[in-house]
């Protein structure tokens, strides 16, 4: 049981590692004109 216990604790550690960096290197830049356009629309949807 115990052995279970760190098994799943470890893959938790590695796998929110390695969505850790994915989000670092997959990053991606938002555009400042996109965002004037989304703010100047009304947005009724």
């Amino acid at each position: 049981m115990t052995t279970a216990l760190i098994l799943m604790g470890g893959m938790g550690l590695v796998i929110s590692a390695m969505l850790a960096v994915a989000s670092k290197v997959f990053y991606v830049y938002v555009d400042p004109k996109v965002e004037a356009v989304d703010d100047a629309l009304p947005g009724a949807n």
